[in-house]
């Protein structure tokens, strides 16, 4: 398993003017969520959207906060559930979270 985690420090760090592949993160790498994604989670998404299911399933606590374990298909499933595919519902474009969503969501028919 990969013991790398990701944040939204270290993902930021690497922003270009175009492009920024970077937050494409493969299946089983992992994201430690700010403070202000998981507020937007479990405070104003959960028991609303299937995509604040997905990640509360996929999410582990631990020491240092939130990690969501990528899971690209659950992910890309969610999200066109919800209607809003590649981005989640109220989640900020400021975020690393909705970054990591556009960039790394498969999307259901292509999956």
């Amino acid at each position: 398993m990969n013991k790398q985690i990701h944040t939204s420090k270290s993902l930021k760090a690497q922003d270009g003017k175009f492009e920024n592949f970077h937050y494409q993160l493969d299946d089983g790498e992992r994201y430690l969520l700010t403070d202000g994604e998981a507020d937007w989670l479990f405070n104003w998404v959960k028991g609303k959207y299937v995509i604040a299911d997905h990640l509360i399933d996929n999410i582990e606590n631990t020491d240092q906060g939130c990690v969501y374990t990528m899971d690209t298909i659950g992910l890309g499933e969610a999200l066109d559930d919800d209607g809003m595919f590649p981005k989640a519902v109220m989640l900020s474009d400021d975020s690393a979270l909705q970054a990591i969503m556009f960039y790394s969501a498969c999307e259901p028919i292509e999956c």
